[in-house]
């Protein structure tokens, strides 16, 4: 038994919106959300940091992993699994159809290199996001709305709360398997591999670590929050990939295309920025603390859904960045997700620069015909 200081657990914790503990509204107040934020998640933060030594803090984790620690084959075998199935369906997939419709609707150079991967990760996500979105909304434990359902019948050892999550996990897994490995040797090169690299891990560690230590619940709520976003940005990128049929700019494709970054935008602002921290975070920092005081875990697990919004914060950045290019300069969308320094999301801005220094570049009639007084 862990020799826990528990003196801060001395009084129930008082919450600055009692209501919310019971039932959490749609669009909860984020401000009394943030107060309790600040008074118990970081006194206890505080109250848990190694101040008595690192050795001490290291030795009571692994003490608590081999309490709390459900591993067993199914969790290590079962998502190589699904990871090679979703592999070779895309292998499939990519040489029947994928690739192949480029040509039929004859895409240009990058609608032809980029539409396989994007409608690819749209299929997959928009699967794991209706799944996880049954679950969460119209299973009987109402996990959005309820956050005490998350630690419900919670203790070290627990059975999976449902058969549905069980598998989504498994699945999840499998898939996130396939984004590392695909990013590296499957997908086109983009300019920030390194922090999509980084991104796929950190969602694997939160994955195994919620599943093995039973905080499943919460992992569902957060890949109901997370998954949505993903299909909405593949689904900006696949129409963007349609604005210039054989050679032809269609303009109707480029405001379905607005259209798509519009309702991407909304979503990246209500799901990842406001939800995720007043219902995802917020039921770790302080619900947590309520039903389940002095309990493991609190550092790293907290820690790691920081780390997940702060790349959220981070991503959000450049979508402001193009509207503002949108809104103000006027410019298109080329590719929603391309971050680069001169090309934030594909704006047309580099390009313009790039022929205008190099018309060999172009094909345009007129830049030939400057190359030739040139």
């Amino acid at each position: 038994h862990l020799k826990i200081d528990q003196s801060f657990f001395r009084h129930r914790v008082v919450m600055s919106y009692p209501a919310y503990y019971n039932y959490s509204p749609v669009f909860p107040n984020p401000l009394l959300c943030l107060a309790d934020f600040a008074t118990y998640g970081a006194t206890e933060l505080n109250a848990r940091l190694p101040w008595n030594g690192l050795g001490v803090w290291l030795a009571e984790t692994a003490h608590w992993m081999r309490i709390t620690f459900c591993l067993d084959w199914e969790i290590v075998l079962l998502p190589l699994v699904f990871f090679a199935g979703i592999t070779v369906a895309r292998v499939i997939l990519n040489k029947l159809l994928f690739h192949r419709i480029p040509k039929w609707c004859e895409l240009d150079e990058e609608g032809t290199a980029k539409f396989p991967d994007s409608v690819w990760k749209m299929l997959l996500y928009t699967i794991t996001w209706v799944w996880a979105t049954y679950l969460v909304l119209f299973d009987k434990e109402q996990y959005f709305f309820n956050l005490t359902s998350h630690w419900d019948k919670w203790y070290p050892g627990a059975p999976i709360a449902s058969a549905g999550i069980y598998w989504l996990y498994m699945f999840e897994l499998g898939w996130y398997y396939h984004q590392a490995y695909s990013t590296i040797y499957m997908d086109a090169f983009r300019k920030d591999i390194v922090l999509m690299m980084v991104h796929h891990f950190i969602t694997i560690a939160l994955l195994f670590f919620s599943f093995v230590i039973r905080l499943e619940k919460i992992g569902l709520l957060i890949l109901f929050l997370q998954d949505f976003g993903d299909v909405t940005i593949e689904l900006s990128k696949t129409v963007v990939y349609f604005k210039k049929r054989g050679g032809v700019h269609c303009r109707k494709t480029e405001i379905v295309a607005n259209i798509c970054f519009a309702v991407f935008t909304l979503q990246h602002i209500v799901f990842r920025l406001y939800w995720f921290p007043i219902k995802a975070i917020y039921s770790t920092m302080v619900v947590g603390l309520v039903d389940h005081p002095g309990g493991p875990f609190y550092i790293p697990f907290n820690i790691g859904l920081c780390v997940l919004y702060g790349m959220q914060v981070y991503w959000f950045k450049f979508i402001l960045r193009l509207l503002f290019k949108l809104l103000v300069l006027g410019q298109e969308i080329q590719d929603a997700r391309q971050l680069d320094e001169d090309e934030e999301f594909g704006c047309d801005e580099s390009k313009e620069k790039d022929v205008a220094t190099h018309p060999a570049k172009s094909k345009d009639p007129s830049n030939l015909r400057l190359r030739k007084i040139k």
